[in-house]
């Protein structure tokens, strides 16, 4: 960081670092898991701010694209559910490949800020 103030996102990140290289080590055996698990959920809330809207944003648009319609995005996911269970996308086609495409997108955004890590094992 320069002479400008850290962003929250940056302020997270800096408190993440000290639970783990400061508090993890200095703590009994016995508390260090749960330690780790707030380090993980820093560094999960840390990608949640700085994606900011963009995924959000990203799903709404290809799910209004999907199925055709506006609203907001828990609607359209109400409307997807109700699309799938229907049977809407069981023919292969190319109804059953947007939706594919629009499942691995939405599962890839969300693992980028939930675990990143598992992504890249991926290959993705």
């Amino acid at each position: 960081m320069t002479g400008r103030r850290p962003d929250a996102a940056e302020l997270i990140a800096l408190a993440r670092d000290q639970v783990l290289a400061g508090l993890v080590p200095a703590l009994p055996e016995d508390k260090r898991y749960a330690a780790r698990l707030v380090a993980a959920a820093l560094a999960i809330a840390g990608r949640e701010i700085a994606a900011g809207e963009a995924p959000a944003r990203e799903e709404r648009a290809r799910l209004a694209a999907l199925l055709g319609g506006e609203g907001d995005l828990a609607e359209l996911n109400r409307r997807l559910a109700r699309a799938i269970r229907a049977g809407a996308f069981d023919a292969p086609g190319d109804a059953q490949a947007r939706l594919i495409a629009h499942l691995e997108a939405s599962v890839r955004a969300r693992l980028m800020i939930d675990n990143p890590r598992a992504l890249e094992a991926a290959g993705g």
